[in-house]
């Protein structure tokens, strides 16, 4: 049954966190559901999302390590600012220098560090272990500029899109071990019962698999029938994955204990598996000025130079990992954290300069990742809103301002389960994808107080069928609250699972934040540190 709530009645003024003052309504229905407070069997129940980030959102990312700080300007390693000399290779080596110590502060005092300076000799700033930190004198004036002089060369053979990133985290790639799921289980279970334990002796963490199966399409697309294009779903079914940190093992019995919970009910009859997974940990990027020199206008698809020849850093094979209060300028994307990562966040972002291809990136079957407080302040916004795609589950897109530029971005290949809350935008979607590997995103999908500041749209579909190959964003069946702004939005409700409060805001105003505080009984602190670091950091900016 779907249900269509009007504006709340006795509204509350309230400071949102773009300086702009609201009006919002009682209580979301849909959140007193949650809470227990109304049993309401039409209402649907909202997923827990409040896991997503490092360390699943239950403390901040800390301030001080211990760990040895390896300055980039000593002598040993030799980089000098402000120099117009390279830096790249000092940068590396102090890096390396931090690795074969196990950890460290790799530390780059006030100035300007010039990375990728010969043309015809371009590739990545490596970081293979845990422990590293790559830690500025500060992203405001008189804090670290890295400028990346020239794009980054596509290596022969390599399509577009896997072009490299100027810095690269990077865990091992491991021939994993697997067994097979024995019996079903329930999103929200914290425990599977695997036909043989034994091999996660020694493992920290696992990953969930699905193989393609087109007996779960059903289930994944609610009953919708798939577009003729849409190849991949049609030919190979469904496949899933999601990431976990191991708690325990019960060799006795043959179970395996999660420190987070299951994201989505598990068939065993769907022949899912589980995986060891090595991953490398506590690594971040923070307080840096990153400049690329990206200055021509952007044309989507031009070439790779246009969509992928900027990029900034990458995250891949990373848990309880960050990049945090940087200042990404002239870059075709700023941050992507891919590849079966996990608890991971990217807070506190501002991408300003020209326009290019892309806000922010989670893919490649990452679970439980946070991108949250990013500013897109280029002239028209970058092409994609902030991402979650290919394979993201269990993920938020927690207050995003990008009003100059497009939605948040669904890049199809099976997401499911992720929440956007709290998006300012102009567009409905920046979504995109091949085609072949629609919808945009599969169940499981909230928006939660989205604004828009674009012109009006009426009766929006979210599962448009135009008889060609690109119609719109397709997604299923989303849960729709409080969707607001200077503009009218309407969908069409045959393909919106439930929708509450449009044309107005709604209390709890964040999801994420409402849904952690609940689970842990109080709100954690480091919400209102970043909340902190954020007003702070757009006034100086």
């Amino acid at each position: 049954m779907k249900v269509n709530y009007l504006k709340g009645l006795g509204a509350m003024l309230i400071f949102s966190i773009f300086n702009l003052t609201m009006v919002c309504g009682q209580n979301a229905q849909i959140w007193k559901n949650y809470i227990g407070q109304i049993n309401d069997p039409s209402i649907p129940m909202l997923p827990n999302y409040s896991f997503a980030g490092y360390k699943l959102g239950e403390t901040g990312i800390p301030e001080n390590f211990e760990f040895t700080i390896f300055d980039v300007t000593a002598p040993a390693y030799g980089a000098v600012p402000n120099d117009n000399n390279s830096d790249q290779a000092a940068i590396q080596a102090a890096i390396d220098a931090a690795e074969a110590n196990g950890s460290g502060i790799v530390f780059f005092p006030p100035g300007e560090y010039l990375v990728n300076t010969d043309p015809n000799n371009t590739s990545p700033i490596t970081i293979n272990s845990s422990n590293i930190i790559l830690k500025g004198s500060g992203s405001i004036r008189g804090g670290t500029i890295i400028n990346m002089k020239n794009y980054m060369r596509l290596p022969s053979g390599l399509s577009n899109w896997n072009n490299n990133e100027m810095f690269k985290f990077k865990g091992p790639k491991s021939n994993s071990q697997y067994t097979i799921i024995t019996n079903n289980a329930n999103r929200g279970d914290y425990f599977i019962s695997v036909e043989n334990a034994c091999i996660f002796k020694g493992a920290k963490f696992c990953r969930l698999y699905m193989p393609p199966n087109t007996d779960a399409i059903a289930n994944y697309l609610e009953g919708k029938t798939p577009r003729k294009v849409w190849s991949k779903i049609i030919n190979e079914g469904v496949s899933l994955e999601e990431t976990h940190e191991i708690d325990s093992i019960d060799i006795l019995n043959n179970r395996l204990y999660l420190k987070d919970p299951i994201i989505d009910d598990i068939n065993s009859k769907l022949n899912w598996e589980v995986h060891t997974i090595s991953l490398i940990e506590n690594c971040g990027f923070e307080d840096i000025s990153f400049k690329a020199n990206f200055t021509e206008p952007f044309v989507h698809h031009k070439d790779y130079i246009h969509d992928y020849g900027w990029k900034a850093i990458k995250m891949s094979h990373v848990a309880h990992s960050w990049v945090r209060r940087c200042r990404f300028t002239n870059v075709s994307n700023s941050v992507k954290i891919s590849d079966n990562s996990y608890a991971s966040s990217i807070l506190n972002i501002l991408v300003d300069g020209n326009s290019g291809h892309a806000l922010s990136v989670v893919d490649g079957g990452s679970s439980r990742i946070l991108q949250g407080l990013i500013f897109d302040n280029t002239p028209s916004g970058q092409w994609h809103g902030a991402d979650m795609s290919a394979g993201t589950c269990g993920s938020v897109i927690w207050r995003i301002d990008a009003r100059k530029g497009n939605g948040v971005d669904f890049h199809a290949s099976m997401p499911r389960t992720n929440l956007s809350d709290l998006y300012v935008t102009s567009a409905v979607d920046g979504a995109g994808g091949y085609y072949g590997n629609f919808p945009n995103h599969l169940a499981g999908l909230t928006f939660w107080n989205t604004e828009r500041v674009g012109t009006s749209a009426a009766n929006v579909s979210l599962w448009n069928d135009c008889n060609g190959n690109y119609c719109g964003l397709a997604v299923v069946n989303p849960i729709i609250v409080g969707y607001h702004g200077v503009s009218t939005t309407t969908f069409d409700q045959t393909n919106v699972k439930y929708e509450e409060s449009n044309g107005t805001k709604v209390f709890p105003e964040s999801l994420y934040e409402a849904q952690l505080k609940h689970r842990l009984e109080k709100e954690p602190s480091w919400i209102n540190l970043v909340l902190a670091d954020w007003y702070k950091l757009r006034k100086e900016w």
